[in-house]
């Protein structure tokens, strides 16, 4: 049928066939040349062997047609150069007998152009294959590449990918003008002359229909003044990154509606249902209170939300801070909570957002301390840096949840409510500080007495 081919067919084998043209002559004009030049000289060879010429200095000739024969037709080739060493021992023989001197050489002569026509031979079949390889990632590559010459800034040879992302036709020849599809190309150029491998440019190119397209450039320098350009196609990739800014933007106004919007709603809530609990007498007391702390819960993840949000969007600013204003500001949230603090006055390098950890840490030991929480925060200031632990008298946590304690959405205690973001922002915000946090049992080896965080901070 039309378009099959037979089992063994080479789709480079007819491409690829020809070797390089030596100095830009055709092929066919070779080939008619070694065969006039061949029967000539065989001609010549009997007539200067009548005449009485030594058989040496003709058969010096014969390397010529040897090297020619065997790098046009290669195997056929060869098989042409032993008939024509053949013949001129033949003729050496028929001529020179019993002359054994001339016979010895002429034989030595016919073995070296065998050993030469098989040698090149062997040679430009390798070189072929080399050159089908070439031209098969050449060709099949999934990026644009271009051979250009530094010189001139013309492209000598383009890939098909190249050829279809500037929309030009199989009929164009080449070379092409590099200007025609860069607009500067002078910053690539130069870095080739001066190294031999240029640095990923991003660029916009020209297509021949007139519109453009982004991409990335790389090149490498090869032998003589041309170098090998790869363009990738990255205009899916600047859509989607256009389309996730538009959806990082969206994201960041939901949080702005959650961060204040609903959050200054949530505060009002709060206030009032703290105000009714003060002032309630009946039963509905319980549902009161439950109605507080629900509110406080929320309110402490749009408090959690709106911390990393900060870290996200903006970077580490440490400054010297006077660790005791924050604990205790920290402790002051927590009124009718005894909290035993040593009132170190140790300065540490961080930012406001230090209060958050200290926020985070007292909650937690609140809230998993059990029934009246024994919690006692010390500072202990050495060389470089200050240690800071909070322990409480609590359930503690099991050796197998402490590892995980720290990971997004991870509680040490799942009989709790929460979203287990307190911990996972500690731990972002001592790392992002220079520090380091961990958790131990409060009485070692002992895990159901208590829990102990312990975290460092830098010192000025």
């Amino acid at each position: 049928m039309p378009g099959e081919h037979p089992a063994g067919y080479d789709p480079f084998a007819d491409i690829y066939d020809v070797p390089e043209e030596p100095f830009g002559i055709a092929a066919a004009y070779w080939k008619a040349c070694l065969i006039l030049f061949s029967f000539v000289l065989m001609a010549t060879t009997v007539v200067l062997l009548m005449g009485g010429i030594t058989p040496h200095v003709i058969g010096a000739l014969y390397v010529i047609p040897a090297i020619l024969f065997a790098y046009f037709y290669r195997r056929r080739g060869v098989l042409v150069v032993y008939l024509i060493s053949m013949f001129f021992f033949a003729v050496v023989v028929l001529f020179r007998y019993p002359g054994h001197d001339d016979i010895f050489a002429a034989g030595l002569q016919a073995i070296l152009l065998i050993a030469i026509a098989l040698t090149v031979s062997y040679l430009t079949h390798f070189l072929l294959l080399e050159k089908r390889k070439y031209h098969a990632i050449f060709d099949n590559t999934e990026n644009g590449v271009a051979v250009v010459d530094l010189t001139t800034r013309h492209i000598t040879e383009m890939n098909q990918r190249f050829r279809h992302a500037i929309c030009m036709p199989a009929s164009v020849p080449e070379p092409q003008s590099l200007e025609m599809f860069i607009k500067d190309p002078s910053r690539i150029i130069l870095s080739l002359q001066s190294s031999c491998t240029s640095q990923s440019i991003e660029t916009t190119l020209h297509r021949c229909d007139g519109t453009e397209w982004a991409a990335v450039v790389v090149g490498r320098k090869i032998s003589g003044n041309h170098a090998v350009l790869t363009f990738v196609d990255i205009t899916e990739k600047k859509r989607l990154d256009l389309e996730l800014h538009r959806l990082h933007e969206d994201a960041n106004l939901y949080l702005d509606i959650l961060t204040h919007d609903i959050n200054n709603i949530n505060t009002a809530s709060l206030n009032y249902g703290r105000l009714l609990e003060a002032r309630s007498a009946d039963p509905a007391t319980d549902l009161t209170r439950n109605l507080v702390r629900s509110l406080e819960k929320s309110d402490d993840i749009i408090k959690n939300i709106s911390t990393l949000r900060k870290i996200q969007d903006g970077g580490v600013n440490r400054i010297p801070l006077q660790i005791s204003a924050i604990i205790k500001g920290e402790i002051a949230q927590f009124s009718g909570i005894p909290i035993d603090y040593d009132g170190s006055t140790a300065t540490v390098l961080a930012d406001e957002m230090l209060s958050s950890v200290f926020y985070n840490l007292i909650g937690n030991a609140i809230k998993y301390g059990g029934k009246d929480p024994e919690i006692v925060i010390r500072v202990e200031e050495k060389e470089t840096k200050a240690v800071v632990t909070i322990a409480d008298s609590g359930p503690g946590i099991p050796d197998y949840l402490k590892q995980g304690v720290f990971d997004r959405f991870q509680r040490g205690d799942t009989t709790v409510s929460g979203k287990g973001l307190g911990l996972y922002i500690c731990k972002t915000l001592i790392e992002r500080y220079g520090g380091s946090i961990r958790v131990e049992d409060r009485v070692p080896g002992e895990p159901g007495r208590g829990v102990v965080f312990r975290f460092t901070l830098l010192r000025p």
